[in-house]
């Protein structure tokens, strides 16, 4: 069982932290975090496979533990640090199980590094980006870049969570507004760059691996039509909706999300 962090280098600066648990010659399962998030989101998916896989869990560049230079980020250069953390913890193939960012990272390596993945479940993220949603994430990194992270926190909860949600739960909603308020203004910028700039959707289709997407019901941030008009261009690929969920499934539906993981997986 390893279950202390680890830190790899990577260029221009870049340190990327990481963790695995679980047993070593199990099939590796690694987990890929959304924007303003780390490893902590996944903290309850984790509990519910450590038994029967080995987790691997890493910060995105500039969250968590994880450090970068203030300068513009590539899907791809996220997709080329999971498979650095793949390479460090000594792992040839694994099933990818991303959300949000995490989703959109987990494309991107299907398409580049197919060779790497034994199956992606790409969870609550889109493909294709349009002006409005640039603009979007524009505003909001102004906003951090002049205020800090904080100042995201409460509009951040908002759009991954409904307000039944934040109401019902409110310890838990205090533990992700404060996961939000710790990422660095470095990190959330040079990953919202690589959403911005992402080139997914003419592409979608071109890997030949197992494919799962999930979406929530209520999630405005990847709205199931968008999400099943992506699973349209991809052969084979199933499509889950979980009812009632907003944007992060791993933390308001973990069991359920959990449970589609496992019935996908072994079906192939």
């Amino acid at each position: 069982m390893s279950s202390f962090l680890q830190f790899l280098d990577r260029p221009q600066g870049v340190r990327i932290a990481w963790q695995a648990v679980g047993a070593a010659h199990a099939p590796a399962v690694l987990l890929s975090n959304s924007l303003a998030a780390d490893q902590s989101m996944w903290a309850a998916v984790v509990q519910q496979l450590r038994e029967q896989f080995r987790i691997i869990t890493y910060d995105n560049r500039g969250h968590g533990h994880s450090t970068c230079p203030d300068a513009p980020s590539s899907l791809a250069d996220l997709a080329n640090d999971a498979m650095a953390v793949l390479d460090a913890a000594g792992v040839a193939k694994a099933w990818w199980l991303g959300v949000s960012l995490g989703g959109m990272t987990g494309m991107q390596a299907a398409l580049d590094h197919p060779d790497r993945l034994l199956g992606l479940m790409a969870c609550h993220c889109r493909a294709r980006i349009d002006q409005a949603s640039i603009d979007g994430w524009n505003q909001r990194e102004a906003v951090a870049r002049a205020q800090g992270m904080a100042a995201l926190a409460e509009p951040t909860l908002s759009r991954w969570f409904t307000p039944e949600v934040q109401a019902a739960h409110p310890q838990v909603m205090a533990e992700v507004k404060a996961m939000i308020a710790r990422q660095t203004v470095a990190g959330y910028a040079t990953c919202t760059h690589a959403i911005k700039t992402m080139q997914l959707w003419d592409r979608l289709g071109q890997w030949q691996l197992p494919t799962c997407f999930v979406s929530g019901a209520q999630d405005g941030a990847a709205p199931p039509d968008e999400m099943l008009a992506m699973s349209q261009r991809v052969a084979g690929s199933r499509m889950e909706v979980l009812d009632p969920c907003g944007h992060l499934s791993c933390i308001q539906r973990p069991d359920d999300l959990v449970k589609i993981f496992l019935s996908w997986r072994a079906a192939h």
